[in-house]
Protein backbone atom coordinates (compact mmCIF):
# COMPACT_ATOMS: atom_id res chain seq x y z
CA UNK A 1 0.00 0.00 0.00
CA UNK A 2 1.14 3.53 -0.71
CA UNK A 3 0.60 6.66 1.14
CA UNK A 4 1.05 10.23 -0.32
CA UNK A 5 1.85 13.29 1.52
CA UNK A 6 1.37 16.66 -0.07
CA UNK A 7 3.18 18.85 1.91
CA UNK A 8 1.91 22.65 1.30
CA UNK A 9 4.66 25.52 -0.37
CA UNK A 10 3.92 27.06 2.95
CA UNK A 11 5.68 24.44 5.43
CA UNK A 12 8.12 23.36 2.92
CA UNK A 13 11.57 24.57 3.24
CA UNK A 14 12.62 27.12 0.15
CA UNK A 15 15.60 27.78 -1.00
CA UNK A 16 16.11 31.25 -0.80
CA UNK A 17 18.92 32.44 -2.50
CA UNK A 18 19.33 30.32 -6.29
CA UNK A 19 16.58 32.51 -7.76
CA UNK A 20 18.07 35.75 -7.14
CA UNK A 21 21.94 34.48 -7.88
CA UNK A 22 20.18 32.79 -11.14
CA UNK A 23 19.19 36.46 -12.03
CA UNK A 24 22.67 38.15 -10.98
CA UNK A 25 25.15 36.87 -13.99
CA UNK A 26 28.26 38.22 -11.82
CA UNK A 27 31.38 39.17 -13.81
CA UNK A 28 34.28 39.28 -11.04
CA UNK A 29 37.36 41.40 -11.71
CA UNK A 30 40.10 40.85 -9.12
CA UNK A 31 41.63 43.92 -7.72
CA UNK A 32 44.33 42.98 -5.09
CA UNK A 33 45.38 39.64 -4.26
CA UNK A 34 48.09 39.25 -1.22
CA UNK A 35 49.94 41.62 0.62
CA UNK A 36 47.57 45.15 0.02
CA UNK A 37 48.97 48.55 -1.05
CA UNK A 38 49.47 50.86 1.74
CA UNK A 39 46.09 52.25 0.97
CA UNK A 40 43.14 50.25 -1.22
CA UNK A 41 40.51 52.97 -2.38
CA UNK A 42 37.28 52.66 -4.82
CA UNK A 43 35.09 55.05 -6.16
CA UNK A 44 35.27 55.49 -9.44
CA UNK A 45 32.36 52.90 -10.92
CA UNK A 46 28.81 53.93 -11.73
CA UNK A 47 27.04 52.62 -8.84
CA UNK A 48 25.40 49.59 -10.87
CA UNK A 49 28.08 46.74 -9.22
CA UNK A 50 29.86 45.98 -5.83
CA UNK A 51 33.22 46.04 -4.58
CA UNK A 52 34.06 42.95 -1.96
CA UNK A 53 37.31 42.89 0.32
CA UNK A 54 38.22 39.82 2.33
CA UNK A 55 40.33 40.30 4.94
CA UNK A 56 41.95 36.99 4.78
CA UNK A 57 44.63 37.96 7.60
CA UNK A 58 45.58 40.58 9.86
CA UNK A 59 43.96 44.00 10.48
CA UNK A 60 42.84 47.00 8.35
CA UNK A 61 41.31 50.25 9.21
CA UNK A 62 38.44 50.88 6.83
CA UNK A 63 37.20 54.67 6.50
CA UNK A 64 33.95 55.13 5.10
CA UNK A 65 32.26 59.07 5.24
CA UNK A 66 29.84 58.04 7.71
CA UNK A 67 31.74 55.49 9.75
CA UNK A 68 35.55 54.37 10.61
CA UNK A 69 36.40 51.22 12.26
CA UNK A 70 39.24 48.28 12.70
CA UNK A 71 38.75 45.04 10.81
CA UNK A 72 40.40 42.12 12.36
CA UNK A 73 40.36 39.03 9.80
CA UNK A 74 38.86 36.83 8.84
CA UNK A 75 36.01 40.10 7.98
CA UNK A 76 34.74 41.23 5.03
CA UNK A 77 33.31 44.57 3.47
CA UNK A 78 30.79 44.79 0.35
CA UNK A 79 29.70 48.12 -0.79
CA UNK A 80 28.66 50.08 -3.72
CA UNK A 81 31.42 50.61 -6.57
CA UNK A 82 30.74 54.26 -7.18
CA UNK A 83 31.38 54.90 -2.99
CA UNK A 84 34.68 56.69 -1.54
CA UNK A 85 36.55 54.56 0.74
CA UNK A 86 39.99 53.62 2.02
CA UNK A 87 41.56 50.80 3.58
CA UNK A 88 44.67 51.08 5.75
CA UNK A 89 47.22 48.43 6.03
CA UNK A 90 48.58 50.41 9.09
CA UNK A 91 50.62 47.88 10.63
CA UNK A 92 51.97 46.15 7.05
CA UNK A 93 50.78 43.07 8.34
CA UNK A 94 47.53 42.36 6.16
CA UNK A 95 46.34 39.44 3.55
CA UNK A 96 43.72 40.95 1.56
CA UNK A 97 41.52 39.88 -1.58
CA UNK A 98 39.76 42.37 -3.55
CA UNK A 99 37.24 42.42 -6.55
CA UNK A 100 34.67 44.19 -8.06
CA UNK A 101 31.54 42.62 -9.24
CA UNK A 102 29.99 43.22 -11.89
CA UNK A 103 25.93 42.13 -13.42
CA UNK A 104 24.73 41.22 -16.90
CA UNK A 105 21.42 39.59 -15.03
CA UNK A 106 18.08 41.75 -14.23
CA UNK A 107 18.60 40.72 -10.48
CA UNK A 108 22.02 42.71 -10.53
CA UNK A 109 19.97 46.20 -9.26
CA UNK A 110 18.17 44.66 -6.86
CA UNK A 111 21.59 43.22 -4.97
CA UNK A 112 23.07 46.60 -5.46
CA UNK A 113 20.36 48.22 -3.72
CA UNK A 114 20.83 46.03 -0.24
CA UNK A 115 24.38 47.66 0.17
CA UNK A 116 23.70 51.38 -0.34
CA UNK A 117 25.09 51.46 2.87
CA UNK A 118 28.52 49.58 3.31
CA UNK A 119 27.98 46.16 4.75
CA UNK A 120 31.01 45.02 7.46
CA UNK A 121 30.76 41.88 8.84
CA UNK A 122 33.38 39.46 11.01
CA UNK A 123 33.36 35.85 9.85
CA UNK A 124 35.24 34.98 12.95
CA UNK A 125 31.77 32.61 13.46
CA UNK A 126 31.31 31.84 9.85
CA UNK A 127 29.76 28.59 8.95
CA UNK A 128 31.50 25.33 7.59
CA UNK A 129 31.21 26.33 4.12
CA UNK A 130 32.95 29.77 4.59
CA UNK A 131 35.70 28.23 6.71
CA UNK A 132 36.51 25.53 3.83
CA UNK A 133 36.58 28.50 1.47
CA UNK A 134 38.38 30.84 3.53
CA UNK A 135 41.01 28.12 4.09
CA UNK A 136 41.63 27.30 0.29
CA UNK A 137 41.76 31.39 -0.39
CA UNK A 138 44.22 31.73 2.06
CA UNK A 139 46.25 29.10 1.01
CA UNK A 140 46.18 30.70 -2.80
CA UNK A 141 47.26 34.17 -1.30
CA UNK A 142 49.87 32.76 0.87
CA UNK A 143 51.52 30.53 -1.51
CA UNK A 144 51.06 31.60 -5.56
CA UNK A 145 50.66 28.96 -8.14
CA UNK A 146 49.57 28.07 -11.69
CA UNK A 147 45.76 29.16 -12.33
CA UNK A 148 46.09 31.45 -9.32
CA UNK A 149 44.30 34.47 -10.89
CA UNK A 150 41.41 31.75 -12.00
CA UNK A 151 40.95 29.87 -9.50
CA UNK A 152 40.45 33.26 -7.25
CA UNK A 153 38.68 34.81 -9.76
CA UNK A 154 36.08 31.55 -9.44
CA UNK A 155 36.79 31.45 -5.64
CA UNK A 156 35.20 35.07 -5.06
CA UNK A 157 32.06 34.07 -6.96
CA UNK A 158 31.47 31.51 -4.43
CA UNK A 159 32.80 34.21 -1.70
CA UNK A 160 29.87 36.36 -3.32
CA UNK A 161 27.27 33.61 -2.35
CA UNK A 162 28.57 32.43 1.07
CA UNK A 163 28.56 36.42 2.25
CA UNK A 164 25.22 36.37 1.41
CA UNK A 165 24.20 32.92 3.16
CA UNK A 166 26.18 35.01 5.85
CA UNK A 167 24.04 38.02 6.05
CA UNK A 168 20.68 36.84 5.78
CA UNK A 169 21.17 34.83 8.29
CA UNK A 170 21.98 37.92 10.36
CA UNK A 171 19.13 40.00 9.73
CA UNK A 172 20.23 42.58 11.58
CA UNK A 173 22.94 43.23 8.91
CA UNK A 174 21.23 43.17 5.61
CA UNK A 175 18.95 45.49 4.07
CA UNK A 176 16.57 45.79 1.10
CA UNK A 177 16.66 42.19 -0.89
CA UNK A 178 18.43 40.43 2.18
CA UNK A 179 16.39 41.48 5.11
CA UNK A 180 13.26 40.52 2.81
CA UNK A 181 14.92 37.36 2.72
CA UNK A 182 15.81 36.89 6.25
CA UNK A 183 11.90 37.07 6.64
CA UNK A 184 10.78 33.73 5.79
CA UNK A 185 7.36 34.50 4.82
CA UNK A 186 8.34 37.32 3.05
CA UNK A 187 10.66 35.22 1.07
CA UNK A 188 8.40 32.97 0.20
CA UNK A 189 6.85 35.46 -1.95
CA UNK A 190 9.95 37.21 -2.98
CA UNK A 191 11.72 34.07 -4.32
CA UNK A 192 8.02 33.14 -6.05
CA UNK A 193 8.50 36.64 -7.75
CA UNK A 194 12.08 35.58 -9.13
CA UNK A 195 11.11 32.10 -10.16
CA UNK A 196 8.07 33.07 -12.38
CA UNK A 197 8.93 36.63 -13.08
CA UNK A 198 5.89 36.56 -15.58
CA UNK A 199 3.19 35.04 -14.28
CA UNK A 200 0.03 37.19 -13.45
CA UNK A 201 1.38 37.88 -9.71
CA UNK A 202 -1.53 39.91 -7.72
CA UNK A 203 -1.70 40.73 -4.10
CA UNK A 204 -3.55 38.31 -2.86
CA UNK A 205 -1.67 35.39 -4.36
CA UNK A 206 1.78 36.89 -3.24
CA UNK A 207 0.46 37.35 0.07
CA UNK A 208 -0.88 33.54 -0.05
CA UNK A 209 2.79 32.45 -0.94
CA UNK A 210 3.95 34.48 1.86
CA UNK A 211 0.65 32.78 4.57
CA UNK A 212 -0.64 36.48 5.59
CA UNK A 213 -3.45 38.41 4.54
CA UNK A 214 -3.10 40.49 2.12
CA UNK A 215 -3.15 43.96 4.32
CA UNK A 216 -0.77 42.38 6.49
CA UNK A 217 1.43 41.32 3.50
CA UNK A 218 1.74 44.42 2.11
CA UNK A 219 3.00 46.15 4.64
CA UNK A 220 5.32 44.49 5.93
CA UNK A 221 6.66 43.90 2.47
CA UNK A 222 6.87 48.00 1.87
CA UNK A 223 8.96 47.65 6.01
CA UNK A 224 11.53 44.99 4.66
CA UNK A 225 11.94 46.31 0.98
CA UNK A 226 11.24 50.17 0.83
CA UNK A 227 8.53 49.49 -1.69
CA UNK A 228 5.28 47.99 -2.84
CA UNK A 229 5.14 44.69 -3.89
CA UNK A 230 3.79 45.91 -7.01
CA UNK A 231 6.45 48.30 -7.51
CA UNK A 232 9.30 45.63 -6.91
CA UNK A 233 7.69 43.04 -9.57
CA UNK A 234 7.37 46.26 -12.42
CA UNK A 235 10.97 46.84 -11.88
CA UNK A 236 12.22 42.92 -11.56
CA UNK A 237 10.10 42.82 -15.06
CA UNK A 238 11.34 46.19 -16.84
CA UNK A 239 15.05 44.82 -15.70
CA UNK A 240 14.03 41.72 -17.70
CA UNK A 241 13.03 43.48 -20.76
CA UNK A 242 15.39 45.77 -20.90
CA UNK A 243 18.42 43.17 -20.94
CA UNK A 244 16.04 41.09 -23.87
CA UNK A 245 15.94 44.05 -26.05
CA UNK A 246 19.89 44.64 -25.51
CA UNK A 247 19.98 41.10 -27.06
CA UNK A 248 18.30 42.18 -29.96
CA UNK A 249 15.21 39.96 -29.28
CA UNK A 250 12.62 42.64 -30.27
CA UNK A 251 9.47 44.34 -28.16
CA UNK A 252 7.54 41.39 -28.85
CA UNK A 253 9.93 38.75 -27.25
CA UNK A 254 10.89 40.80 -24.29
CA UNK A 255 7.26 41.91 -23.33
CA UNK A 256 6.67 37.60 -23.47
CA UNK A 257 10.03 36.83 -21.43
CA UNK A 258 8.84 39.64 -19.09
CA UNK A 259 4.97 39.31 -18.61
CA UNK A 260 3.68 42.17 -19.86
CA UNK A 261 0.40 41.97 -21.60
CA UNK A 262 1.38 43.39 -25.07
CA UNK A 263 4.32 44.94 -26.78
CA UNK A 264 2.82 48.43 -26.13
CA UNK A 265 2.39 48.33 -22.71
CA UNK A 266 6.17 47.22 -22.59
CA UNK A 267 6.83 50.41 -24.74
CA UNK A 268 4.54 52.44 -22.17
CA UNK A 269 6.35 51.42 -19.34
CA UNK A 270 9.82 52.37 -20.66
CA UNK A 271 8.40 55.25 -21.32
CA UNK A 272 7.77 55.95 -17.71
CA UNK A 273 11.52 54.37 -17.07
CA UNK A 274 12.85 57.50 -15.39
CA UNK A 275 9.35 57.89 -13.64
CA UNK A 276 9.07 57.11 -9.73
CA UNK A 277 8.79 52.65 -8.53
CA UNK A 278 5.08 54.13 -8.27
CA UNK A 279 4.49 54.79 -11.73
CA UNK A 280 6.30 52.24 -13.21
CA UNK A 281 4.08 49.62 -11.23
CA UNK A 282 0.61 51.15 -12.19
CA UNK A 283 -1.38 48.50 -13.32
CA UNK A 284 0.46 45.75 -11.47
CA UNK A 285 -1.06 43.62 -8.27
Amino acid sequence: MFVFVCRSYKTMPIDRLSALISGLMPRLTLRCAGDPDERVQAGMGDGSGLVIHLLVSGAMRFDHRLAACTLAAPSVVVLRNDVDHRLDDARGTASLMSAEIAFDGPAGDVLVQAFAMPVVAGLEGAGADLVHLLALIRGELAEPRCGRQALLARAGEILLITVLRHLIARPGSAAGILRALADERIARAVVAIHEQPASTWSLESLADRAGMSRTAFAQRFRDEMGQTPGSYLAGLRLAIAERSIGRGEGLKRAARAAGYRSPAALSRALGRRRGSPAELGKGLL
